[in-house]
């Protein structure tokens, strides 16, 4: 009984299929991580400039005199 090593055409095509749809997954779901991250940070960044603006906007702020600046 010889064993044999040599895949058929219909074998090598199945597993080059199936490494596609894998490739397609772990794309779609490295992707989508990256986007919620990317989103997660932008949302921090413009909360803190918004209480940043707020903190400059507010009555007791504004109400104070700035020196100015004498050149």
């Amino acid at each position: 009984m010889a064993v044999s090593y040599h895949l058929e055409i219909w074998q090598i095509v199945a597993i080059c299929l199936l490494m596609l749809v894998v490739f397609f997954i772990a794309n779609y779901v490295i992707v989508k991580r990256v986007v919620q991250e990317r989103k997660i940070r932008e949302e921090r960044v413009e909360r803190f400039i918004a209480a940043s603006v707020a903190r400059d906007m507010s009555p007791e702020n504004r109400s104070k005199k700035r020196p100015r600046r004498k050149f």
